[in-house]
């Protein structure tokens, strides 16, 4: 019976192999602590990259992180909190507004067609499925090239706008779509009536305009006051100083806490007589930056600044909330200046 395994030799064969065997995991480990090294510099270099372009640069092409956020198909906003909401989405070059209370929701406008997405991700990124008043201020793509995807998708009431006169009528492809969502949903729709007042909830909306016929569809805006207990909100669509001159004469009430500024602070809107009689605390432009227009106007600017409003750009703060209590203003901004 053998007995003489040559187990040392084995042995010895064997640990040499093990040696190897050890040194070459080493070299892999080595290897791959360098690579993920190398992956977490590349990533934090990425992030860096794009921190800094979307702080300060914003080069043509290069998405930001609202870009980001958005094309990775989540809602632009967080649902918000408040007796009263009273949000301004940025919708760029455009108007775009939410009035949400303890259980209805009001819509000012789209923006352009390109941001319907955003809106509508916006408005579902409140728990809104039902939106009670839709109000159209006038058929401008800038106010309402997005509205009839909006309509389309959610649960509407009534819509409010302008009743304009045939000689104006726009033959535009944006009212042509707006036209035809609402018959196709049987949507409710009821012309603009100044000092009709609605009841929404515990608050109240108010018709303020248009109080005559215009050349100019800008004048046609529907214009809003909307009072919560304390506070109170003025929505302007783009009326200009014929439309603001027509609104004093009417005798309205038009005083509010908080302006959303006329046609995006152009210096044909906000005259010095209306915007006393609206005495705002608060004026927030809704802008996009840069544009073609030079708005907002630095007269407007300067209007407003003089008479000690705090003013917020959709441009430069991005989405702007108003929270209301009846009484307090809470403000929350996307973005710090």
């Amino acid at each position: 019976m053998r007995t003489d395994f040559q187990l040392d030799k084995h042995r010895k064969r064997n640990n040499k192999v093990i040696r190897k065997v050890a040194a070459k995991s080493n070299e892999n480990r080595t290897m791959g602590k360098s690579a993920y090294i190398t992956i977490a510099v590349l990533i934090l270099a990425f992030l860096l990259f794009f921190f800094l372009n979307d702080r300060f640069f914003r080069i043509d092409g290069i998405p930001t992180w609202e870009d980001l956020y958005k094309g990775a198909g989540l809602a632009s906003g967080n649902a918000i909190e408040g007796e009263v909401t009273v949000h301004f989405i940025d919708v760029g070059q455009g108007d775009c507004e939410l009035i949400r209370t303890q259980s209805m929701a009001i819509l000012i406008d789209s923006g352009e067609k390109e941001y319907y997405a955003d809106v509508i991700d916006y408005i579902k990124s409140q728990n809104i499925e039902r939106l009670d008043y839709v109000i159209v201020t006038h058929p401008h793509s800038d106010h309402a090239g997005g509205m009839s995807f909006i309509l389309d998708e959610f649960d509407v009431g009534t819509v409010i706008m302008p009743n304009i006169q045939e000689s104006v009528i726009p033959t535009s492809s944006t009212y042509f779509r707006l036209l035809t969502s609402i018959k196709n949903k049987n949507i409710t729709v009821e012309y603009a009536d100044p000092g009709r007042k609605y009841n929404i909830d515990d608050s109240s909306m108010t018709v303020i305009s248009p109080v005559k016929d215009y050349e100019d569809l800008n004048n046609y805006s529907v214009a809003i006051r909307f009072v919560h207990g304390e506070n109170s909100f003025l929505f302007t669509g783009d009326i200009e100083n014929q439309a603001e001159t027509d609104i004093l004469e009417n005798g309205l009430d038009i005083s509010a806490d908080v302006i959303k500024v006329a046609h995006h602070g152009s210096s044909t809107s906000s005259k010095k007589s209306f915007l006393n009689a609206v005495s705002p605390r608060y004026a927030v432009i809704e802008v996009g930056s840069p544009n073609n227009y030079g708005h907002p106007d630095e007269v407007t600017l300067k209007r407003l600044t003089n008479m000690d409003a705090v003013i917020y750009r959709t441009d430069i703060y991005g989405n702007i909330v108003f929270v209301s209590d009846g009484k307090e203003l809470e403000i929350i901004t996307e973005r710090n200046s």
